[in-house]
């Protein structure tokens, strides 16, 4: 049985075992990290994985090292004699370094329209198995069921059910336990004749992020190599903007790179028929390079194009690219070198074939520490190259006696938990634009306008995809709750997403689902949250409430003064817990009174968040958002607000030399503000020294980058700010 998206006729994937055979192959090829012959001091070719596996032999070749490639212009000789680890003299004998290994899980779609390319499928992990016996593989099988029930339909505006996934966890599997598993068909259903099917891609990404993974392994190189043409038509509601999903597909990249797992998409290029032109949700015949590219930008896999199965000359130039990017340049240092027990890990000297390579922090060339993990080293660049063309390489305790590092360490900022309180109200549903075009219409051919709901989720999921936002755990409740009755004031006692770090797609997807229908709870939400604020008043967290909304309250029954001093006291209850309140109020300005204002007064007035003072009538102490782009001005104004640049030293050795002390930010060196001006660079925070905070450039580069690494070393003299 096949099926397609929605309305769409079937795929014709033409390539597809040629494209996941020869694509997976570079993925964990020899010189993909497997077993990339690197010389360790014993004198024996390492492999990098964890051994054992299926007995057969690898056919991929390593790549020649060219001999642009500084270290690659000595001839390759292995010495015959093993060399002792762990020298008391510099130089001389060489230490032991072991390859982190790497770690391959492949993801595959289980839509009913992959069953023509089962077969192909199946061949492919075969060979993949076979050709990489060292190496951990995984393999995760996701599909989508179908709703069961109208009512199960109609609450989610999506005929999408349960999103299924199986998972063999990573491990050495031989190719026959991969190939049962993965089974005879794919399983997802097809319904309406076969005419239709359901297609999740959000969700199985997000898996890696709600579930406690091995391919989240902090000590190895880890590969998501994720398999489909990515329409996703489960994310949301029906009528879900493709610029909603883009953002989720963002996060996920973002979120999967933080916990080390790189993602490799692969997917397809010829269709069936012609791309179709219709809007809310409905998805296209072919692959969704827009999908796709978006994986491929933020996770990490270091190609420049999404690898697809159609074009065999391109693949082929493709397949060389994934095999340079998912490899493994890391290696373990003994632990009689951490300075914690014995040899400082500062004074390593490494070489590739006989050549220094020099330390770069910024991960470009060279090698470095692990974000100030002195366990680990990694190399990069052309050093990287060298190694995988089985270039030796060798670590020797050095010479020199100018060597000043001692200790390293990453430095995190103080959690921050945001409570994200969403107007659920039915005047939610208004167009923004005063008419009625933004009315869901499946027959559309042309994008309609949104509606006041539609670009507050927008623009929250821009919010919480932000960098400056990278850290924080968000959580979301409803008012009235997710799963309230039409036009009811019900409150959940706790928040449909409670504040913790990854919800990022759970928020999105239930603002997705969400129809805004009821009234506006807004005291019962705010003193809910007052008395059990969870994890916002932990003491080691720095907690806070955005609360959205476009008017007051209208559910309490009670008199104007009561609900004023109800909201006040809930805010001054949060604030005393060290919680601070922000109003955002946006909507339409049609209905909009002075006791609405008020209330909205009352809470900022006690949250310690106020911009003007709010007794006075002339200004609003709120954010009031008058359109679409002031709406999101607001939101990067408080997420400014919440950023911190202050960290926090830990886990150090007892006795580090604190008086000579450089931090690095993303690798550069950040100098040390001396005088105390907090104008640029870094300072002490308190006389014990247990603290840092940037200022100035390096605060706002911290805030506004992705990804970004604070490392603190210690024994060298600082680099001072002048």
């Amino acid at each position: 049985m096949t099926g397609r998206k929605w309305n769409n006729r079937p795929y014709t994937w033409g390539w597809i075992a040629a494209c996941v055979s020869v694509a997976l192959t570079a993925a964990c090829s020899s010189n993909a990290g497997n077993a990339p012959a690197v010389r360790s001091s014993r004198g024996t070719s390492a492999a990098a994985g964890s051994g054992g596996g299926p007995e057969v032999t690898p056919v991929a070749e390593p790549p020649t090292c060219p001999p642009t490639n500084p270290f690659c212009n000595q001839p390759t000789t292995l010495p015959t004699t093993p060399v002792a680890t762990a020298p008391t003299t510099c130089g001389g004998q060489a230490i032991d370094l072991t390859p982190a290994g790497v770690n391959v899980m492949v993801a595959v779609d289980g839509s009913a329209s992959m069953n023509t390319h089962w077969t192909g499928i199946q061949s492919a992990i075969q060979g993949l198995r076979q050709s990489h016996p060292l190496s951990e593989f995984g393999l995760h099988l996701f599909w989508g069921e179908v709703q069961q029930t109208f009512e199960e339909t109609l609450m989610k505006s999506n005929w999408c059910g349960a999103t299924q996934n199986r998972v063999l966890e990573l491990g050495l599997h031989t190719a026959t336990e991969l190939l049962s598993f993965l089974g005879n068909a794919p399983p997802g259903p097809a319904f309406f004749q076969g005419r239709y099917e359901t297609s999740p891609v959000i969700e199985p990404l997000n898996y890696y992020l709600t579930h406690a993974a091995k391919l989240a392994d902090p000590t190895r190189t880890n590969y998501l190599v994720f398999i489909t043409d990515g329409n996703d038509n489960c994310f949301g509601s029906v009528f879900s903007r493709k610029e909603d999903k883009l953002l989720a597909f963002e996060k996920l990249a973002i979120e999967l790179g933080k916990r080390n797992i790189r993602v490799v998409p692969v997917g397809f290029d010829k269709a069936s028929m012609p791309t179709s032109t219709g809007a809310n949700g409905m998805t296209k015949p072919n692959t969704d390079l827009d999908v796709l590219g978006t994986l491929l930008k933020f996770g990490g896999s270091g190609l420049k194009e999404v690898p697809k199965a159609d074009d065999p000359a391109k693949l082929a130039q493709v397949i060389e690219q994934v095999g340079r990017s998912v490899r493994n340049c890391r290696f373990k240092i003994p632990a009689a070198l951490d300075p914690t027990t014995g040899v400082n890990a500062f004074q390593l000297n490494f070489t590739i074939n006989g050549q220094q390579v020099q330390r770069d922090r910024t991960g470009q060339q060279g090698w470095n520490f692990i974000d100030g993990d002195t366990a680990q080293v990694e190399f990069y660049g052309q050093a990287c190259d060298a190694i995988h063309a089985a270039q030796p390489l060798e670590a020797h305790k050095r010479c020199a006696t100018d060597v000043c590092g001692t200790a390293a360490i990453k430095v995190e900022t103080k959690p921050r938990a945001v409570l994200l309180l969403l107007d659920a109200s039915a005047s939610r549903i208004e167009c923004e634009s005063g008419t009625l075009d933004c009315l869901p219409n499946p027959f559309a051919t042309t994008m309609r306008t949104r509606a006041y709901w539609e670009v507050v989720e927008h623009a929250i999921g821009e919010s919480i995809t932000a960098p400056i936002n990278d850290d924080i755990e968000f959580g979301l409740q409803f008012f009235p709750g997710k799963n309230a009755a039409a036009f009811s004031c019900d409150v959940a006692q706790e928040p449909e997403v409670v504040p913790s770090q990854g919800n990022e797609i759970t928020i999105m997807s239930q603002m997705l689902e969400k129809l805004p229908l009821g009234w506006s709870p807004v005291v019962q939400v705010l003193e809910n949250v007052a008395s059990s604020p969870g994890r916002l008043a932990d003491p080691n967290v720095l907690g806070s409430v955005v609360f959205l909304t476009d008017g007051g309250d209208n559910c309490s029954g009670e008199g104007q003064a009561q609900i004023v001093a109800r909201l006040g006291a809930a805010a001054k209850k949060l604030f005393d817990r060290g919680i601070k309140t922000y109003v955002v109020r946006y909507g339409s300005m049609e209905g909009r009174t002075p006791e609405q204002d008020a209330q909205l007064r009352a809470v900022v007035a006690n949250s310690g968040t106020a911009t003007s003072d709010p007794t006075d009538m002339s200004q609003v102490p709120y954010i009031d958002a008058k359109n679409e782009s002031e709406f999101v001005q607001a939101l990067a104004a408080i997420s400014d607000q919440l950023a911190t640049c202050s960290f926090t030293l830990g886990n150090l050795p007892t006795d580090v030399d604190k008086t000579n002390t450089n931090l690095y930010l993303n690798g550069e060196v950040i100098a040390f503000d001396s005088a105390g001006t907090q104008q640029d660079g870094w300072t002490w925070v308190d006389a014990g020294r247990t603290s840092v905070q940037l200022h100035g450039k390096a605060c706002t580069a911290f805030k506004t980058n992705r990804r970004t690494s604070v490392v603190v070393e210690f024994g060298c003299k600082p680099v001072i700010l002048l």
